[in-house]
């Protein structure tokens, strides 16, 4: 008896002494990822394929970010999967091959032992361009390991497996060899345990493109022996992505005629695999790469999101999303590794940004997947024209308000009314801006938008001109009407904040949610301008305690987790807000108050933080100080090294350095011209004056701790320039008067 108890004492121990992820990952759970390339929600409604039309039904369905290391090729995006992280590959990079298969004068296998040093085994498929991949991705600004999601499987005793390939390489030789997909089941020595990627997967078909087609009889034998070997299985039907590859060749309607007949076919072997496979097994389908894209990187005006659709346990009829963009619908490729881990059972990798996608609401259909796609698409094309025209008209407006300055004869009543109506319509642009591009019929139309933006501005500055008597009146008219109608909209979740002329986009964009630095740098701006002109009104303790207020509740809903969410835009704020509130309160012991300006970010954000990691460590922010924690020195000085070249890379090319520089230009051309009058205006309006300081604060160190590197500095100073060159233009005309 006693036996008996020790016995069932020793087991209970045992069965409590298994960590819940080495349980998960003994149910023997299997991830099917099916390559479906080179096509979107408009090819699967026009398909109308009743097999895909009624998994559809069950399935958790989004669109995918596809974006990988700057613009999306097949290589990068197959890699970015892989690895877990956005990754790097020149189109050459990228060598898929059976072990056993020829590659040169010799085996595959002889070729990846001269390359690696490493031996391997007949039945495994190998990436040869292993070391090119680590090359590629050697710029240290990420921890980069190809072949992390595979790492981790086979870390956990479990198996990985490859099947087909996208190659027109039965007429086009070695030249014609796209099996990306290697690189998606990959671990790190470039390995995949089981698997078949050679020709033998293709057939002649002189009605396929290439006179190409998958063997299905084939892949479905291949299928279903490694089924029972592997735990993590990638297939590439590779008929789509061909069906792409010929359409530059083909007529339109043919070339429509192609992707549908790939979609159907594929669509066929796909319900045979999830009856050789049983419930059990999670089905991830995917269109990795936008239609366009090959071995090279796909041009921007080409760029979309792709579609995403995961059926199994845990998987129901609705949208997909996840922690990474917190969108309804909306996910991204550097989430797909998590999703097969957490299917898995397993833990992501530490270094992996993304999160496993979960179904979200149920309410969601492929119809608004699609225009969704389609209005972001025309949104990108709309900012190409509004944010220029901005720039532009500002540049032009100021130039020639401050010719008015200088030649004062040019001023009179009319030429006043008209500019400061123009100035105010320049500040009160970025606001509509948001909210001009949710009209869906309009979105993909550059010039109405534009028009329609800049109509609604200049309609709400001449209420303001017309309203306001008093001169610092209409800026607090813009300032007030920006900062509420944006707070409420970053408290609601930002529902405008996304998709909008200076919002972040869904399609190239890293950011799906929170406060991104745009709407960042207008809030930081408008509230300076706002606290400054409270001072101007009273200058006393009941004007600094509540502009203390005004600025606590900014950068709560710029940084905070659950909502606003931006790490560097929280620095910049508080930076900023210090600045002006040591102003108000007459400071001027500089070393102590760069020291009280540290010290307040370190509190800021450090509640921030305890929040995020208290919740489940959901943001940007959170993920970074983990990174930090566990990587220490070294991850603090890749961080600085990303930063700083993404800074110095959209330095060289954004419209917003030109701004910038022209704008400055000008107003130290006003601090001489006409003499006396900007230093004897920043005298007299020293809440202005105080606003106009700790913006360029702001702008500096938004500038070094933000990856939109000069937007924010010129953004901020689009609104401090304009007020300037307006109350200028008041003492010049009311001095005339």
């Amino acid at each position: 008896m006693q036996r008996k108890a020790a016995i069932i004492i020793l087991l209970i121990f045992m069965f409590l002494s298994v960590s819940p992820q080495t349980l998960q990952a003994e149910t023997g759970k299997k991830v099917v990822f099916i390559l479906m390339d080179n096509i979107t929600w408009l090819d699967i409604i026009a398909a109308k394929d009743p097999v895909l039309d009624n998994l559809l039904k069950s399935s958790s369905i989004g669109l995918m970010n596809n974006r990988a290391f700057k613009a999306p090729s097949r290589p990068r995006n197959a890699l970015t999967v892989g690895a877990g992280v956005r990754a790097e590959a020149s189109p050459s990079s990228l060598e898929g091959y059976n072990a056993s298969e020829l590659h040169g004068d010799g085996l595959a296998m002889d070729t990846y032992r001269q390359r690696t040093g490493k031996c391997a085994k007949p039945h495994h498929v190998l990436e040869l361009g292993i070391a090119a991949i680590v090359k590629d991705n050697d710029n240290n600004m990420q921890e980069f390991t190809p072949g992390q999601l595979a790492d981790i499987i086979s870390g956990a005793g479990k198996k990985t497996a490859v099947l087909g390939n996208s190659d027109t390489s039965l007429v086009d030789g070695r030249g014609g060899y796209n099996r990306e997909a290697v690189a998606i089941a990959m671990n790190s020595n470039g390995v995949v345990e089981y698997g078949d990627v050679s020709k033998s997967m293709l057939t002649h078909d002189p009605n396929y493109p290439f006179g190409i087609k998958t063997d299905y009889e084939k892949l479905k034998a291949r299928f279903t022996e490694f089924f029972k070997k592997a735990d993590f299985i990638v297939i590439d039907l590779g008929d789509t992505a061909r069906a792409d590859f010929y359409a530059k060749r083909a007529f339109k309607r043919q070339a429509h005629q192609h992707r549908m007949h790939a979609i159907h076919v594929g669509m066929r072997f796909i319900k045979e695999a999830m009856d050789i496979a049983g419930e059990d097994t999670t089905f991830i389908i995917a269109s990795l790469s936008p239609p366009g894209s090959s071995k090279l990187p796909l041009r921007g005006s080409l760029e979309q999101m792709t579609p995403v659709l995961i059926h199994g346990l845990g998987f129901k009829a609705g949208g997909l999303i996840s922690d990474t963009t917190r969108r309804n619908g909306l996910v991204t490729i550097i989430d797909i590794a998590p999703t097969v881990l957490s299917a898995l059972g397993l833990e992501k990798g530490r270094s992996m940004p993304g999160s496993p996608m979960r179904s979200g609401s149920a309410h969601i259909s492929v119809e608004s997947l699609n225009n969704y796609n389609q209005s972001a698409i025309g949104v990108r094309n709309t900012r190409n024209v509004a944010i220029p025209a901005y720039i532009y008209i500002q540049i032009i407006l100021y130039m020639f308000a401050a010719l008015v300055l200088v030649f004062r004869k040019m001023l009179n009543k009319i030429s006043f009314v008209i500019l400061k109506t123009l100035i105010f319509t320049t500040m009160s642009f970025p606001l509509f801006s948001f909210y001009t591009t949710k009209f869906d019929h309009l979105a993909g139309r550059s010039f109405v938008v534009t028009s329609l933006t800049v109509a609604i501005s200049l309609a709400f500055a001449i209420i303001l001109v017309l309203v306001c008597k008093k001169a610092l009146n209409p800026i607090v008219g813009v300032s007030v009407l920006t900062l509420t109608i944006l707070s409420i909209d970053a408290l609601m979740g930002g529902p405008s904040l996304i998709n909008s002329i200076l919002g972040y986009d869904p399609v190239r964009g890293a950011r799906f949610f929170g406060v991104g630095n745009e709407a960042m740098s207008i809030l930081v701006a408008n509230t300076l301008l706002l606290f400054g002109i409270m001072l101007e009104r009273t200058w006393n303790r009941r004007a600094v305690m509540a502009g203390l207020i005004l600025c606590a509740a900014v950068t709560t809903i710029i940084g905070f987790p659950g909502i606003g969410a931006n790490t560097g835009g929280t620095i910049a704020a508080v930076f900023a807000f210090v600045a002006m509130l040591l102003q108000a309160m007459r400071s001027k012991a500089k070393m102590r108050n760069i020291a009280i300006a540290i010290a307040a970010v370190v509190i800021v954000l450090g509640g921030f933080v305890v929040y995020d990691a208290t919740h489940g460590v959901t943001t940007h922010m959170g993920k970074t100080i983990n990174l930090i924690m566990a990587g220490g020195l070294p991850e603090i000085t890749m961080i600085v090294k990303r930063k700083l070249a993404i800074n110095f890379m959209i330095l060289r090319y954004s419209t917003w350095l030109y701004f910038l520089l022209i704008t400055l230009g000008l107003l130290a051309f006003l601090w001489f011209r006409p003499v006396g009058l900007l230093k004897r205006l920043l005298v007299n309006h020293r809440g202005i004056s105080a606003a106009i300081s700790a913006s360029i604060v702001g702008g500096i160190t938004g500038f070094v701790f933000n990856d939109s590197g000069i937007l924010v500095p010129a953004i901020i100073m689009s609104y401090m320039i304009p007020t300037v060159v307006y109350l200028m233009l008041w003492e010049q005309y009311h001095s005339a008067g």
